[in-house]
């Protein structure tokens, strides 16, 4: 299928029709069905955000179906909102249920920009808006620069194309946003020394004890935890 072929309906037959800024947005998801096919990407300075609900387990535990689906959907369809529309230059999103990862291909001053309109937007809007009946939840996250892979595999059964990222980079994100509590956006050492984002280290004895039993991560990025300090 050519990448601007409108998908045909396969229950009535019709086309659907994508303008460019739809299709645009089709191509950072997990899945699509354009021939644009890469099999294998390197990227040595990518941007990589991640997001997570701090006390949703315990949500889950004490609050019935009707009140969870309600709030995951109103969770996830707002972020998304909110990637679209502040970080409409990443290459990359995926939703996680109550959390999500965001990935800038190439880190300079416009997606550093971008990474850290996406959380302080959304954090503000969950701690006044979506979060306030739950005091106890809130949005917690990691923001790092660092070498991640980019690969795209083909499923001939569904003729679509599955895409998707792996790294370290990918790995300390998700890693380092443990560190975070609601409110809080850990950086890590590259993003700090690159001068476009304003980070401060926190020395706590506990945050240091549990950065250092952390598996996976490279030495420097053992040494001190860093949390972004908004402007």
């Amino acid at each position: 299928m050519e990448p601007n072929t409108p998908p045909e309906d396969q229950a009535g037959g019709a086309c659907v029709e994508l303008d460019a800024s739809a299709l645009a947005g089709l191509r950072k998801m997990p899945v699509d069905v354009f021939d644009d096919v890469y099999l294998g990407e390197v990227k040595p300075d990518a941007l990589v955000l991640c997001v997570d609900v701090r006390n949703f387990s315990d949500f889950l535990c004490s609050h019935d179906e009707d009140e969870v689906f309600a709030l995951i959907k109103d969770f996830t369809s707002n972020l998304l909102s909110c990637v679209n529309q502040f970080g409409y230059g990443c290459s990359y999103y995926k939703l996680m249920g109550d959390g999500a990862i965001v990935i800038w291909d190439t880190f300079d001053e416009a997606s550093a920009r971008e990474a850290l309109a996406v959380f302080d937007s959304y954090t503000d809007f969950v701690d006044e808006e979506l979060f306030k009946p739950y005091p106890d939840l809130g949005l917690a996250g990691a923001l790092v620069v660092e070498k991640v892979f980019k690969y795209e595999i083909s499923a001939e059964a569904s003729q679509l194309k599955y895409r998707d990222y792996v790294g370290y980079g990918i790995n300390l994100a998700c890693r380092l946003q443990a560190l975070a509590r609601s409110g809080e956006l850990a950086v890590n050492e590259r993003l700090a020394s690159s001068g476009l984002v304003t980070a401060v280290p926190d020395a706590s004895s506990g945050i240091l004890a549990e950065l250092r039993s952390m598996k996976g991560l490279k030495d420097e990025d053992r040494t001190r935890a860093l949390l972004y300090r908004k402007a």
